[in-house]
């Protein structure tokens, strides 16, 4: 409660604000020829946004697109590229001990992979991507009953999907932790968590719980003690490129099949320790 929630209430009132006020449909007009350069409307970058909060209502928030190309570009991005605020709130706990330069290049690293990737697939899907036809409304001060309404809806509904999980993650990281299977699979993936991404064996528990959540991936870095500023911006790149929650997963499987959700989950998988290894690696050539 203390390390997500408060990232996450001051996310959703920017938000919400600038939802009701008539800011969001303006950035959506003003983007639209940067956004169709990735293969999507200028009107997906609401979406997008979105995702910002939770992957889960930004890929349900894509059937506004008007092509099934469009869709998937706007999921895929979400979930390669996009922390979640609970996720974002992790990071900022992570680097706090650093420099805020590591949150910088974190930042320039998502955006970077969000270009990459909608690239990629506007190129590698069939179809085209619609021309933007969008309301534009007037620009008011938002209803304060309106607005506190959606304020307190959207936080209930995370602490009972997102904090639900969390306590999940806990009590599964004791128990791995207390019955001694974390030391077997600590020495199973030994190669690759020391080897070739860097870390601290002990940082297997975050690659186990990042399955249940996006930021359980980060927060048990958060106990390690000794670990430096690359570690940690490698363990943050992980868990940024790492598979989608169980939650979006489902979600995935949900809005297109599960033949989709394998897909993604995959490749974000691949990525996460590809990336993440070659920074390690490349970092260490110059140190």
């Amino acid at each position: 409660i203390a390390l997500i929630l408060p990232y996450v209430f001051l996310f959703y009132i920017v938000f919400s604000f600038l939802e009701d006020s008539g800011v969001l449909p303006r950035l959506s007009v003003l983007f639209d020829n940067i956004m169709r350069k990735m293969g999507v409307q200028g009107g997906s970058m609401i979406t997008i946004l979105m995702g910002y909060g939770c992957a889960v209502p930004a890929i349900i928030g894509s059937r506004t697109a008007t092509t099934r190309k469009e869709r998937l570009i706007i999921s895929t991005v979400v979930c390669f590229s996009v922390p979640c605020i609970s996720q974002t709130g992790a990071l900022i706990s992570l680097f706090a001990g650093f420099s805020p330069l590591l949150l910088i290049l974190m930042i320039l690293l998502s955006l970077t992979i969000m270009v990459i990737v909608s690239s990629i697939l506007g190129r590698l899907l069939k179809g085209k991507v619609e021309p933007m036809v969008i309301e534009i409304p007037n620009l008011l001060m938002p209803n304060a009953g309106a607005y506190f309404k959606k304020l307190m809806i959207r936080m209930k509904h995370f602490l009972v999907e997102a904090e639900t999980p969390m306590l999940i993650s806990i009590l599964i990281a004791a128990l791995l932790k207390e019955t001694g299977l974390l030391n077997y699979i600590a020495v199973f993936l030994e190669p690759i968590v020391s080897g070739w991404l860097g870390l601290p064996k002990d940082a297997v528990i975050a690659l186990i719980l990042g399955i249940v959540r996006r930021e359980m991936a980060v927060a048990p870095l958060l106990a390690i003690e000794g670990l430096t500023a690359l570690q940690a911006f490698v363990g943050g790149t992980v868990s940024l490129l790492y598979l989608p929650c169980l939650s979006v997963f489902g979600i995935l499987s949900k809005e297109f099949n599960a033949k989709v959700a394998v897909a993604i989950g995959l490749s974000t998988f691949v990525t996460a320790f590809i990336v993440a290894g070659l920074i390690n690696q490349i970092a260490h050539l110059f140190m």
